[in-house]
């Protein structure tokens, strides 16, 4: 019995259907495994664009997937997501000239923060950079600099006497430097200054971000963004940017209550006034105003905020506008409201560069 046994123990016979499940599910469970781990591993290389979500795969994935080896980037460019080119149109690439011009120059976008630890210098010769842009103004409504209009001091927006200092002092060189405004779109002085807010009902009015607004027909909140500009002109900057300089256009319009005019010539007026007192301040200083515009604007689409063709030509020491791939090109729209000085004169936003979260930005030279 004992050989008998031996014997039969040596025998594997066929496999079952409960074998054959259970390979089936091994088997599964390692593709889960490894498809789970790819998602996991290619998340460094998501990018989260207007447009949705990109996957820029590293070099060597891109050559096993056929693509050409990418160009080699500006290392450690600037901390904002905007790449602004020479503008031109899309719809017809232009043949290059006989005469071989000069490339564009770069602005690279930099925190305040490197002007004054005296990185911005280093970091402007690593890219290659020679303007720099700023923000000095967000849509928070805090200041970069300390200012002395009271208004900033009651909302607790000021920045530091030393930052002042340093601004002062790098404007006195030779890099060319932009300041950028977000003007009335501003979510802290409206909660200390009720007056001089959009409001809705017993509050104040807010945006599709859920930010408040001054109101650009008050005469106070006009004057008070005004003042910064002149500030940060007699600062020394060469040129101010301003961003939300007109009446909103999204959001819950009709709930505002307070602050926004019904007409759309009033608002013309409010928007112009303003901006004639922009001039005014920046002026005996010599720095230039310009305009961010969007599409809308040069085609008529955003009356209601004020903004008009004739108003961005008289106005706008430059126009800054954002290639959207769009056609007519910002280019040819410009050309079409009847705004002049073409290349020289528009400033067009594309997609960014990225360098993981840093981004370099190319503007044309500003004239001379």
């Amino acid at each position: 019995m004992g050989s008998s046994n031996r014997d039969v123990g040596g025998y594997r016979g066929r496999r079952t259907v409960t074998d054959v499940l259970k390979m089936i599910a091994i088997i599964l469970v390692v593709l889960v495994v490894l498809a789970v781990a790819g998602v996991v591993y290619l998340q460094r290389y998501m990018v989260y664009t207007d447009e949705g979500v990109k996957l820029e795969l590293p070099p060597f994935l891109q050559m096993l997937r056929g693509e050409k080896e990418p160009a080699a980037s500006v290392p450690e460019p600037g901390d904002l997501s905007i790449d602004i080119q020479p503008a031109g149109s899309v719809s017809q690439p232009q043949e290059p000239d006989p005469v071989q011009k000069e490339p564009a120059s770069f602005a690279l976008t930099l925190p305040v923060s490197a002007v004054a630890d005296g990185s911005a210098a280093g970091r402007l010769a690593e890219a290659g950079a020679d303007m720099l842009i700023l923000e000095m103004k967000d849509q928070e409504g805090q200041l970069a600099w300390l200012s002395g209009r009271a208004e900033a001091s009651r909302s607790k927006v000021n920045g530091t006497q030393e930052i002042t200092d340093a601004l002062r002092q790098w404007n006195a060189g030779d890099v060319y430097t932009i300041a950028r405004v977000c003007c009335f779109r501003d979510n802290t002085a409206p909660y200390y200054h009720n007056p001089l807010a959009l409001r809705s009902g017993n509050g104040n009015w807010k945006d599709e971000l859920g930010l408040r607004w001054l109101s650009p027909s008050d005469e106070k909140a006009q004057a008070y963004i005004a003042g910064l500009c002149g500030e940060l002109a007699e600062l020394g900057f060469d040129e101010i940017v301003l961003e939300h300089y007109a009446f909103p256009v999204q959001g819950k319009l009709d709930r505002i209550s307070k602050g926004r005019p019904a007409g759309a010539e009033e608002r013309t007026a409010q928007v112009t006034a303003f901006l004639t007192q922009v001039q005014q301040a920046a002026a005996p200083y010599g720095t230039k105003i310009s305009l961010r515009v969007e599409r809308d604007t040069l085609t008529g689409g955003e009356s209601s905020s004020g903004i008009t063709a004739p108003l961005v030509e008289q106005y706008a020491g430059r126009v800054w506008m954002a290639e959207d791939g769009l056609l007519p090109a910002p280019l040819d729209l410009l050309e079409q409201a009847g705004i002049t000085g073409g290349t020289d004169r528009l400033v067009a936003i594309t997609p960014a560069r990225t360098e993981g979260s840093q981004v370099v930005q190319a503007v044309p030279l500003p004239a001379q």
